[in-house]
């Protein structure tokens, strides 16, 4: 028979037991409870982000609008051009904000044709932008074959296709610059450090949104507002880097950078006062190799902009970022082609 301090042992450990199990029940319901209330202050703090930063996307389309309606060209100068600094909306929820002129960059999309042929106008400029950004040339004949469709894509298929994953190509213009990381022999730096400088303009509206499903608004046009000549998007010269304005252009870099330093007191309004800067610093009509330049791929006026907003809440910061298009200057907002997280 049992002793009675053995039976008082064993009933003491029974007791422990079943307290420590009511304790692991407890606290794992308490984890639940804390998981379960810690989700849904997270999915409050994003919808509530997302109607802010939509918000701010809406503001910043009612500047465009009004910067375009205003005046009759657009630089670094105008109100649009200006940043939101970092301004407290609600307790401990704050917002900020910029926008970027997407025709001050190089719109990479322009390297094929709309029939997906390699423009060699377009590569040849935008070898020269990636040698004035000190990257390795042979990056622009990579890239464009890259986008170039299927049938013009003989010569490098089968590195793509006997690779380590194996894969595909895109055949087709870029939706994102991230999309550059799958080009062979591109580096994340390298696709960082023209991301300064290059562009991903949707081209026949490939990829856009309307802004509501109920709206058939217009697709804004092929970027390539100078057909005629092949060049692709004109650069604006009063928001684009000297490196940008030099390739598009085929003038010298050092001229380029005098046109920025002039046009910080004295934006330019129209084509005939780059071409009246150009002669006054001696830049002829063609390049010292004789090839032609391409004066129209400049321009003082901008369709395509995104727009940057950024919401902190405590410690967390949401991001979200836009593309509009600018249809006219009569006033009215650019349309929304695209926008998501950043």
């Amino acid at each position: 028979m049992m002793s009675m301090h053995k039976r008082s042992g064993a009933a003491l450990i029974t007791v422990m037991v079943v307290v420590f199990i009511v304790m692991a029940i407890i606290a794992n319901l308490s984890v639940t409870d804390f998981r379960v209330i810690k989700r849904l202050s997270n999915r409050q703090q994003i919808e509530q982000a997302s109607t802010m930063a939509l918000s701010a996307v809406a503001f910043g389309r009612a500047g465009l609008g009004t910067s375009g309606a205003t005046s009759g060209f657009d630089s670094l100068n105008d109100v649009w051009a200006q940043p939101i600094p970092k301004t407290k909306l609600l307790e401990e929820t704050y917002m900020s904000g910029y926008i970027i002129d997407e025709q001050s960059k190089f719109n990479i999309n322009d390297l094929v044709t709309t029939n997906g042929q390699v423009n060699q106008v377009v590569l040849t400029q935008f070898t020269s932008l990636l040698s004035n950004i000190n990257l390795p040339q042979s990056m622009a004949a990579n890239i464009a074959s890259y986008m170039a469709a299927p049938q013009y894509q003989s010569d490098i298929m089968q590195q793509y296709t006997q690779g380590k994953p194996a894969y595909r190509p895109a055949g087709r213009p870029l939706l994102d610059l991230s999309e550059l990381i799958l080009v062979k022999g591109i580096t994340p730096p390298m696709v960082l450090k023209m991301a300064q400088y290059v562009t991903a303009i949707p081209v026949n509206g490939a990829g856009l949104m309307n802004e509501s499903a109920n709206e058939s608004s217009p697709q804004p046009p092929v970027p390539a507002a100078n057909q005629a000549q092949g060049s692709g998007m004109t650069v604006n010269v009063n928001t684009a880097s000297a490196e940008v304005i030099a390739a598009k252009s085929g003038i010298q870099l050092p001229v380029a950078q005098r046109l920025l330093s002039y046009r910080a007191t004295n934006a330019f309004e129209s084509t005939g006062q780059i071409k009246t800067f150009l002669t006054q610093n001696g830049v002829q009509d063609k390049q010292a190799n004789g090839t032609p330049l391409n004066l129209a791929g400049l321009g003082t006026t901008s369709s395509y902009f995104t727009i940057h907003v950024q919401i902190d809440v405590h410690e967390d910061q949401f991001r979200w970022i836009a593309l509009v298009f600018r249809q006219n200057r009569s006033g009215q907002w650019p349309q929304i082609l695209w926008q998501h997280p950043e």
